[in-house]
């Protein structure tokens, strides 16, 4: 058997060496607004479904229809687009797996053919295939009946599955690609999250005291806490940041935020740890 060259690559590795973001967007698209067909012959697009329970979904907004929210969001301008930014095939691809998730969550009992189409298992795997290239986690806001793409942050996973629910929420809305530019949407929820481990920030932990400073110091002077551009609290070196710099702190202090609560979290692992150890060792 003739053996396989240093270098040489399976068609496989081929295939993921040439993934084209654009091209592999352009499938879902095709997939998605194509009609998916049944066991007896007929298709119908997912929308077509949907809109029947349009009504009933609790994050439509003001929406009527399918078509609206696709006018809304303009996603027709983006999917005809050559080469939509990174940006807009999220917003696309959360548009998609939104309609997905409540075509599954309410559509089912008017589409029981569907649970095995081929088109729909390819439509999904592909979505997934692409969300994970793009390093986005998918994120179900049970509750509010919608679902989120995050970016993969191994501390903002880790500090969210700790949380209460409702920070949570705002740890990983942070980092929502939607909310890139909007400085006083990233400024409230700044705020949210700090408020809820205030006795925390305010009870460093040991060794690490500097961080804990710094933290709670950039919450108050960065106006976040107080009002920091005018009044009896402004800095001249705030009031005149741009807003990209702004931002660029606001992102580095989230950052921080999440380091100090994980220290604390890992504080206490550690303790139980340490007594584990002991034990092991009388």
């Amino acid at each position: 058997m003739k053996k396989k060259n240093i270098g040489q690559k399976s068609i496989f590795e081929i295939l993921e060496d040439q993934y084209d973001f654009n091209k592999e967007f352009q499938k879902i698209n095709y997939l998605f607004n194509c009609n998916m067909v049944n066991r007896i012959g007929y298709g119908y697009p997912i929308e077509w479904f949907v809109n029947k329970s349009f009504h009933d979904w609790k994050a439509r907004g003001s929406c009527i229809n399918c078509a609206d929210m696709r006018r809304e969001l303009e996603i027709d301008t983006i999917t005809k687009l050559e080469k939509p930014s990174f940006n807009q095939i999220v917003l696309c691809l959360e548009y998609y797996i939104n309609i997905l998730f409540v075509f599954v969550k309410k559509c089912f009992p008017l589409s029981e053919e569907f649970k095995t189409s081929n088109d729909l298992l390819i439509l999904q795997r592909n979505i997934n295939i692409l969300i994970d290239h793009m390093n986005f986690t998918k994120h179900i806001v049970a509750e509010e009946e919608k679902v989120i793409l995050i970016p993969n942050n191994p501390a903002t996973t880790a500090v969210a599955e700790i949380a209460p629910k409702e920070i949570a929420f705002a740890i990983l809305k942070y980092n929502h690609a939607s909310l890139k530019g909007q400085i006083e949407e990233k400024r409230k929820l700044l705020h949210s999250i700090a408020n809820e481990y205030e006795d925390l920030l305010d009870h460093p932990i040991t060794g690490f005291g500097d961080y804990f400073k710094t933290t709670r110091g950039l919450l108050n002077n960065l106006n976040i806490r107080h009002n920091n551009k005018s009044g009896k609290n402004k800095n001249d070196l705030v009031q005149n940041m741009s807003k990209e710099e702004l931002e660029k702190q606001y992102d580095e202090l989230y950052q921080l935020l999440l380091f100090c609560v994980l220290t604390k979290e890992n504080a206490e692992r550690k303790k139980v740890a340490d007594e584990l150890l002991k034990r092991i060792k009388e």
